[in-house]
């Protein structure tokens, strides 16, 4: 059954308590709807002989007389308070849905937290004599440690030199964190890992060919 939204706009209508908008579709409203313009009809002419009471003067002087109908004024003020409600209600479930879109716009475009800034790399410092110099950056994993590696070279070098990288972890156990080799230029990024955990990482090492150790970063 479909229904009507208009049911309960006559007693609005008749106090000028709709705005434009409301009024105007109420009465292109009537044009169609016979039951409307009935309960417009019926309470219109009461409506304008009680236009100058207030709603407690009505109540006071219908106390002796019994119940009042529906059709006078109280029922009217009635009629009219619930359409403002409904309007508020509908407005208010607008603004809650608008408000939640809104947060979950922030919530996609907005950093999730300073951690996902990467991690500033380290220096390594020199073991012994060398042209290479290099920057760390240890990253957690679930499945160990994520090693970024930045090295520059302050000599013209050729391509072709194999490097290392290896941790040492808190036992004193070596393991390889990757290897890769040197291509001509002043300087390389490398991507390691390991699966030895960010916390039980003593040392870094960047070693030669042979396994002897140019740089390390202790932590």
């Amino acid at each position: 059954m479909t229904v009507d939204r208009f049911a309960h706009y006559d007693g609005a209508y008749v106090l000028n308590a709709l705005d434009d908008q409301d009024r105007a579709e109420f009465e292109a409203h009537l044009v169609t709807c016979d039951e409307c313009r009935a309960r417009v009809a019926e309470v219109g002419p009461t409506a304008a002989r009680l236009a100058g009471l207030s709603p407690a003067d009505v109540e006071g002087e219908a106390a002796s007389a019994g119940p009042i109908p529906d059709t006078l004024l109280p029922g009217l003020f009635r009629r009219a308070e619930r359409e403002r409600a409904r309007r508020r209600l509908v407005s208010g479930s607008i603004a809650a849905v608008a408000a939640a879109c809104l947060i979950t716009l922030v919530a996609i475009v907005w950093p999730a937290s300073p951690s996902s800034t990467p991690p500033r790399g380290q220096a390594l410092t020199a073991v012994r004599p060398s042209p290479v110099t290099a920057t760390a950056a240890l990253v957690s994993k679930r499945w160990g440690t994520e090693i970024d590696v930045s090295c520059r070279y302050s000599e013209a070098v050729g391509g072709g030199i194999p490097y290392e990288l290896r941790v040492v972890d808190t036992a004193g156990q070596s393991h390889s964190a990757g290897s890769w080799t040197l291509a001509p230029g002043p300087a390389i990024t490398f991507k390691g890992g390991t699966d030895v955990p960010r916390a039980q990482i003593a040392r870094v090492l960047i070693t030669s060919s042979n396994g002897t150790p140019i740089l390390q970063l202790t932590l």
